[in-house]
């Protein structure tokens, strides 16, 4: 049977943040379509991100991780108890006995010859988890971007020669997903804050926390 992994932050009140996806390792591709994919080479990574008392989980995140970023200015209107407290760090202890924990919000799980990274990426108003994946020998990190069709074309232009050279457009209703190479963690979350259709269109994203400025 195709093997899950799962990446959780929160035990209680979950919600699935990102859309399941396949990673096939026989070629370090994502794909977005997991039930439509059967193959013995990949495995299925689902990313579950705690719903309630968003803003101070991130916060208690921070203090576990300093070297997470934050806004520098947060409105916090929570009610948030020691026993909450509690539980999400033990969850964060929880998920970091599978997930190694590196730092600036990054986790890696090693998987065969493949490391997949989990990266938390933090904006202005908003926060995320996406996924990377390298393999030894290959260069760069596999990753998947969905894109809004009316900034398809501004995206390929800012894309770099090397990191088109394995690209796959996927086509789906509403965006296109993008499938390439990046050469870094830092070039990725930047790609992410300015491109991403679920946490660049702010209007669309309904399932994130919003981070309000005081």
């Amino acid at each position: 049977m195709m093997k899950k992994v799962y990446f959780r932050l929160g035990r209680r009140h979950l919600t699935l943040e990102v859309p399941p996806f396949f990673i096939d390792f026989s070629k370090r591709n994502f794909s977005s379509m997991m039930t439509r994919r059967i193959s013995e080479e990949g495995s299925l990574f689902y990313v579950y991100i705690t719903r309630r008392n968003q803003i101070s989980k991130l916060l208690v995140l921070k203090a576990i991780h300093p070297g997470i970023f934050m806004p520098p200015k947060l409105t916090i209107n929570e009610s948030f108890t020691r026993d909450e407290i509690n539980d999400f760090i033990k969850s964060v202890k929880d998920l970091e006995n599978e997930w190694e924990y590196q730092d600036h919000g990054l986790w890696k799980k090693r998987i065969n010859d493949f490391t997949v990274y989990m990266v938390l990426v933090i904006g202005d108003d908003r926060w995320t988890v996406r996924a990377m994946v390298s393999k030894e020998r290959m260069p760069g990190y596999g990753v998947e971007i969905p894109v809004g069709i009316e900034l398809s074309e501004k995206f390929m232009k800012e894309l770099a020669p090397e990191e088109i050279r394995d690209l796959d457009i996927h086509e789906h209703v509403e965006n296109r997903h993008f499938h390439f190479t990046v050469y870094s963690i830092e070039r990725f979350i930047d790609l992410v804050k300015k491109y991403d259709y679920y946490f660049a269109r702010k209007e669309i994203w309904e399932r994130s926390v919003r981070i309000e400025s005081s």
